[in-house]
């Protein structure tokens, strides 16, 4: 049993590896795609932009770190700074057209990606691993890390 472990931990850190060095589109970084996501998300869920704030708690990452791929991303002109309308105090971060459409053009690469992926397995593989996985995020879900397990 543990020397599976041992294998299961192996292959999910493969697995991990694999997704975050092909995790890259037109010379964006990882941090950056994630970011233009996450508003691109937000931004369609709600009235108002997301704040540098609301970004820092989606993220779990400082608000300092979060102002420096801001300021890459609206530098190179995908996202922009808008004062909020009620509260001229609060800057949102909104998508500009060209963030807008490099979200719909990774978008769209990774679900072609997805789509590969689904026809090199089949279909019962694919739904097999998608099984899989569910498991696997309940029983991590389920199961937190603690100083007892």
């Amino acid at each position: 049993m543990k020397e599976k472990a041992q294998q299961l931990l192996h292959s999910l850190r493969e697995f991990r590896k694999l997704t975050h060095i092909h995790f890259s589109f037109n010379g964006y970084k990882r941090s950056e795609i994630i970011m233009l996501f996450i508003i691109h998300q937000e931004n369609n869920k709600n009235e108002k932009e997301i704040t540098i704030s609301q970004l820092s708690s989606a993220l779990k990452i400082t608000s300092p770190s979060v102002t420096q791929v801001i300021n890459v991303l609206e530098k190179d002109g995908v996202v922009k700074r808008v004062n909020d309308k009620d509260d001229g105090r609060i800057v949102r971060i909104a998508l500009t057209e060209k963030g807008a459409d490099l979200t719909k053009e990774i978008l769209h690469k990774i679900e072609e990606k997805y789509t590969h992926l689904v026809q090199y397995l089949g279909d019962e593989k694919s739904d097999m691993f998608i099984s899989l996985l569910h498991e696997v995020n309940d029983y991590f879900v389920n199961n937190k890390w603690d100083e007892t397990n």
